[in-house]
């Protein structure tokens, strides 16, 4: 099965974050010194907040491929940002109703290294 694309347009108005996750080893010596070094071939993992809030129509589109893609891979691109492999993070999908004509979807991506 190939890999999905998530194609919807990033809000600005949501200010995305995109954060950074490292994953470092760390020696420290008696007189201060300290040795660090990544851990691992990927030891920096993007952390992207993804918000939307609209149609519900359009609302309910992202929040069903959103909750497909927990465990699966999907190529993204974020706001300045290079074209990686994501995945939604464990428990932090939402969608809110806020009326008959909005709807709100949030959602963590975490960068992924492999489908």
């Amino acid at each position: 099965m190939a890999i999905e694309t998530f194609t919807w347009g990033i809000q600005s108005a949501s200010q995305p974050t995109t954060k950074s996750e490292d994953t470092i080893r760390k020696a420290k010596f008696g007189d201060g010194y300290e040795q660090v070094s990544g851990s691992g071939l990927n030891d920096e993992k993007l952390i992207f907040e993804y918000s939307f809030r609209g149609r519900p129509e359009k609302g309910l589109e992202i929040y069903t491929f959103l909750r497909r893609h927990k465990t699966k891979s999907f190529i993204f691109t974020p706001p300045f940002g290079e074209l990686a492999l994501w995945r939604v993070q464990a428990n932090s999908l939402q969608k809110v109703v806020l009326g008959n004509k909005l709807l709100s979807v949030s959602a963590t991506f975490e960068q992924a290294f492999a489908p």
